[in-house]
């Protein structure tokens, strides 16, 4: 099963007068890269969602952002050497550039962690309500990793198809390459020994090496095993990114070798053609969980 690292969701829970919204986006990385952004006043939040979150994803960055609402009726406090803070660096700014726009104190009310609430909230309640938006969040999220999944995987087969049909090509055109190749080899060797011949024996033996060289049937058919290995991983059910990465540098060590041994124009474009369509699938599993 094709699973893509890009995501996104949103999760909102709340009771009487709070409520936690969670936004969570992710994008593709080699491991699990998790970033969590709480609210100053509730830090042990971070430590309570990071299992939620290390259960549901294997692989990516992972960034969440966590907002806290209490409108609870107890009695708000300015934060005054916080306004004073912020008043300064917007004194700064203006000065430094030029600016004429002032900080007004609806603006200023909004800033985080001016305005609070004396009444502590619950973290019981807090912890419950942040880990229900998680949860639906990350509900969302692999939503869209299976439907950014589903795509890539379509493209995938493409990609595959082009492969095989190039691979059937070339195994068809290496039938005659060998007779080519050795058909030029005593050509030259006529032109070269025109006067003193070509020893017979000498010529079998160089015509048996050629043969050998020019051989491709191996590569053609651990070509196509690789094909349906690949085939096979993104109908399974299991996370398979790591697992096609490798068959992928197996395809293209596959394509150089066609390409070294390659003496026809016509096997060596199929064989760059081979080469393209692997780096696109390449591409595409960097984003597969």
């Amino acid at each position: 099963m094709i699973i893509s690292m890009t995501g996104f969701g949103t999760g909102t829970a709340r009771q009487a007068t709070m409520m936690v919204s969670v936004e969570i986006k992710t994008v593709n990385h080699r491991f699990l890269d998790i970033h969590i952004r709480v609210p100053r006043e509730y830090p042990f939040l971070e430590g309570e969602l990071q299992p939620l979150v290390r259960g549901a994803l294997d692989r990516g960055r992972v960034d969440v952002g966590v907002s806290v609402q209490n409108t609870s009726a107890g009695a708000f406090q300015i934060n005054t050497g916080l306004v004073r803070g912020y008043l300064s660096a917007v004194e700064k700014l203006r000065t430094e550039f030029d600016l004429r726009e002032n900080l007004d104190i609806r603006s200023l009310l909004t800033l985080p962690g001016v305005l609070q609430n004396d009444e502590t909230p619950d973290a019981a309640l807090l912890t419950e309500l942040a880990k229900q938006s998680v949860r639906e969040a990350l509900e969302g999220v692999l939503k869209m990793r299976r439907q950014e999944g589903d795509a890539l995987r379509a493209d995938m087969l493409r990609h595959l198809d082009a492969i095989e049909k190039s691979a059937h090509s070339i195994l068809a055109l290496s039938r005659n390459m060998a007779s080519e190749a050795f058909g030029k080899l005593r050509e030259r060797l006529t032109q070269l020994l025109a006067q003193s011949g070509i020893d017979p024996q000498r010529l079998a033996q160089e015509a048996a090496i050629l043969a050998d060289k020019c051989d491709i049937s191996e590569e053609i058919a651990r070509l196509g095993s690789h094909i349906n290995q690949y085939r096979a991983l993104i109908e399974a059910q299991e996370k398979t990114g790591k697992k096609l990465d490798f068959l992928l540098q197996e395809m293209q060590r596959e394509a150089n070798t066609i390409l070294s041994k390659s003496v026809n124009l016509e096997i060596t474009d199929l064989g760059l053609s081979i080469k393209t369509d692997v780096e696109k699938l390449r591409e595409q599993v960097q984003n597969v969980e």
